[in-house]
């Protein structure tokens, strides 16, 4: 217990030590009605692509919520603009994202494309329309946006878009593409506000903590008792994170590999009307589990990232008896003897569900700082044998790590 107390504690001071805000200024800002930019900090939580509202805030200041009646636009450090436009069969003017302006601007609200020329918004149309051929129906995707394309960027580089635009897909990597290569063919000029991004980062885990294993009896028969000297044991994990979904930024995956060596000894007694015995073991139980999750953040405050995970993981065991004896003494006779015989064994493979709840501190872009509870139950998993007697346990193995996300 003093032990498992001693890290949790260790782990709230690292959150302590290295959860404080970033110093940098933020390269935030806002486009009033006028048109000025104003510098400042908009508070987001993940970089979702659609916006009703934005917070803002000025150094020294507190912050408020913006609308898109209240300003221009906005944008992020990371170089994303939102601008306040009217599209087409909208009530209401929006923030919508602006991917690449120049003559010809992508937009993107709610992930439906558009593109403004200046005197009018069109949207760049794409659906699914039934279709039925031997009686059977199936769905095939239409895409208008390819005429509406070859109608915007008609003019000299017709013949060099042509292939792009017949072959694009409804994606903004697509899109953003056949517009640069537009205006470079015109000689036009344009910005980008949108850098590629791969769809999720992958970054390898290296962790080692403390592991936690309680065994409850699941079958046992007789006045029978056991009880083991030690129950914490130290735990290595490496694995790999992918993580930063550009679609799902809230989502994470890990899949690792951990180690698990238990040194360790029981002490059995069982007691009848025809015999007394006890028996003592030293064994050495080693496990390799191989842990899936998928993970969900629920809060990210600064630079911390607080998280719960579900999965399975695949677990491989093996034990081996360095020492046993039991001692048995027949009632009706007194007569003693002594057997030098392994009493545990443990099932081999098998699988079983995991959960998580974890915590990343974002040092750098690169480096983070990873601390994790896991929990994993598994039933009837080890045994512990004496003549004419078997009690089979459950084994729940909570773990904490702390480790390094590069």
């Amino acid at each position: 217990m003093r032990k498992r107390l001693s890290l949790i504690l260790f782990l709230a001071l690292c959150l302590f030590s290295f959860a404080h805000p970033a110093n940098a200024q933020s390269g935030d800002y806002i486009i009033t009605l006028d048109g000025s930019k104003v510098n400042g900090k908009i508070e987001k939580k993940f970089d979702y692509e659609s916006y009703d509202k934005i917070r803002f805030s000025k150094p020294g200041e507190k912050s408020k919520m913006l609308s898109p009646t209240d300003i221009a636009g906005f944008g992020f450090d990371n170089g994303w603009l939102y601008l306040v436009k009217k599209l087409p069969e909208r009530n209401e003017a929006e923030f919508v994202q602006v991917l690449i302006s120049g003559k010809l601007t992508l937009l993107r609200s709610r992930n439906i494309f558009y593109i403004d020329k200046g005197s009018e918004i069109v949207e760049l149309v794409a659906r699914y329309e039934k279709e039925e051929i031997n009686g059977k129906e199936f769905s095939e995707l239409k895409r208008p946006y390819i005429a509406t394309l070859n109608m915007l960027m008609a003019g000299n580089c017709t013949d060099e878009l042509y292939q792009d635009i017949f072959n694009s897909k409804y994606e903004e990597y697509n899109f953003i593409s056949i517009l640069s290569k537009y205006h470079l063919c015109e000689n036009l000029a344009y910005e980008l506000h949108f850098k590629k991004e791969p769809f999720t980062r992958i970054s390898p885990v290296i962790s080692a903590g403390m592991s936690s294993i309680v065994l409850t009896p699941s079958i046992i028969t007789g006045n029978r008792k056991d009880a083991f000297e030690t129950s914490v044991f130290p735990i290595f994990q490496i694995g790999v994170k992918a993580h930063q979904f550009r679609k799902w930024p809230r989502l994470s995956m890990d899949v690792s590999i951990a180690y698990l060596r238990q040194d360790n000894t029981v002490l059995s007694e069982y007691v009848s009307n025809e015999q007394y015995m006890t028996a003592t073991e030293n064994y050495a139980a080693s496990t390799i589990m191989v842990p899936v999750t998928i993970n969900y953040t629920w809060i990210r405050m600064g630079n911390v990232d607080s998280y719960i995970g579900l999965g399975v993981v695949s677990n491989y065991n093996r034990i081996e008896s360095q020492f046993s004896i039991i001692d048995q003494t027949l009632n009706s006779t007194g007569i003693t003897t002594l057997y030098e015989e392994p009493l545990t064994d443990i099932k081999r493979r098998f699988v079983s569900p995991v959960a998580k709840l974890g915590s990343v501190i974002n040092l750098s872009k690169k480096l983070a700082l990873v601390a994790e509870f896991q929990i994993t139950q598994n039933p009837e998993v080890m045994s512990v044998s004496l003549p004419f007697n078997v009690v089979i346990y459950d084994r729940m193995v909570s773990s904490l790590l702390i480790g390094l996300r590069f």
